[in-house]
């Protein structure tokens, strides 16, 4: 699942995005309540009310989604689970947790969290309706953050892989069999309903409701696709999960820091043969020299150019027992094709991207052989 997104801000370490299709379902919704529910609902007030009164009720809306998403994400980080950011986007929104919970049970309260906080917000909002009685604009965007925050919760137990609900239902079955089991049948009710809403959509359209028809088709294909790309992804998580790093990095001595470019590049760049190599730095610490650095430097300079003068310090790294899925994760998080592996302050060498990808290629083109 890709985003284009906006960064907004930062919140319990999480980066909160907005993609840029939120505009569009953030225009349908004000346009929705605007021209449509508010003034049915309340006549006789001014027009600009109305666009107001929807363009804060759109707003609410996803900051309820948004404090849905955070509450996956906060269970997810108190068992260790590392959480890169949340999106919000035309269907909502969606917490991108890096890893799978290590059991059924921490599966159960990460997938759980988001339609309780549900609840608990369209609660509040009930309790707040009832002692604010009043019949004008406000009491109308209380009721409707009170029925949409009901209706998220509701929808998102339905037993559908990714949904929450399907989510519980894997963490059930997981409780019972293997995680790839478990994911495969919630994904098949995921895609169940993806069916259910995509028929839903084409009698809309035969009925003429083409908005009704419209939405149910979008958010059926969206869960269907979603569905299969889920279930592939856990796949391809527990393949490599199986194996560790030390099994498949390429060993690599760092190179002192008062060699030349020209010695890098004529001594150790043949020798291994790889993107980036190891430097080790005056003070002690390891740092990293791109190859393609050292190609843009004119040739005629490489002679009098020490190699630390253009080494960077090492952001991320893994240890040779982290897994392949660790390794995969930082690489794809931080756009890199080769990863240092360290351990007890001893550089070990390298792990490439492409090794890993080689690996899961080899293993689906197996299955797909054996099947």
């Amino acid at each position: 699942m890709r985003f284009n997104t906006i960064p907004l801000f930062r919140v319990f370490g999480i980066q909160i995005n907005l993609d840029y299709s939120w505009f569009v379902v953030f225009l349908l919704i004000t346009v929705t309540l605007a021209a449509g529910y508010f003034p049915h609902a309340y006549p006789g007030l001014n027009t600009f009310l109305y666009w107001i009164a929807g363009a804060i009720s759109a707003v609410l809306l996803f900051a309820s989604v948004l404090l849905h998403e955070l509450s996956h994400s906060l269970v997810a980080l108190h068992y260790g689970i590392p959480v890169k950011e949340i999106n919000l986007f035309i269907f909502g929104g969606v917490a991108l947790i890096e890893e799978e919970a290590p059991s059924p049970k921490i599966e159960f309260q990460i997938a759980i969290a988001g339609p309780i906080c549900s609840f608990i917000l369209g609660t509040i909002f009930l309790i707040i309706a009832y002692f604010y009685p009043q019949d004008d604009l406000l009491n109308g965007i209380i009721n409707y953050l009170m029925i949409v925050n009901y209706i998220v919760a509701f929808f998102n137990l339905v037993p559908a892989f990714p949904l929450d609900g399907g989510r519980i239902l894997r963490a059930i079955i997981w409780a019972k069999k293997d995680l790839l089991t478990a994911t495969k049948i919630s994904s098949m009710t995921g895609t169940a309903f993806a069916y259910l809403l995509i028929l839903l959509g084409i009698l809309s359209l035969i009925e003429g409701s083409f908005i009704n028809a419209l939405w149910y088709g979008l958010i059926g294909l969206f869960l269907k696709q979603a569905s299969k790309s889920s279930y592939e992804q856990t796949k391809l998580t527990i393949i490599l999960s199986k194996y560790k790093v030390q099994n498949f990095l390429q060993t690599m001595k760092p190179i002192f820091p008062d060699e030349t470019l020209y010695t890098v590049m004529t001594q150790y760049f043949p020798f291994y043969h790889t993107k980036t190599l190891p430097v080790l730095g005056t003070d002690g610490k390891f740092y990293i020299v791109d190859i393609e650095d050292i190609k843009s430097i004119p040739q005629s300079e490489w002679d009098r150019i020490k190699v630390i003068e253009i080494a960077k310090p090492i952001e991320v790294y893994v240890s040779p027992f982290d897994s392949l899925v660790k390794a995969l994760t930082i690489m794809k998080n931080f756009d890199l094709e080769e990863l240092p592996v360290i351990y007890e302050n001893t550089f070990l060498g390298i792990i490439k991207r492409s090794t890993i990808e080689t690996l899961l290629a080899n293993y689906m083109l197996q299955e797909k052989f054996n099947g």
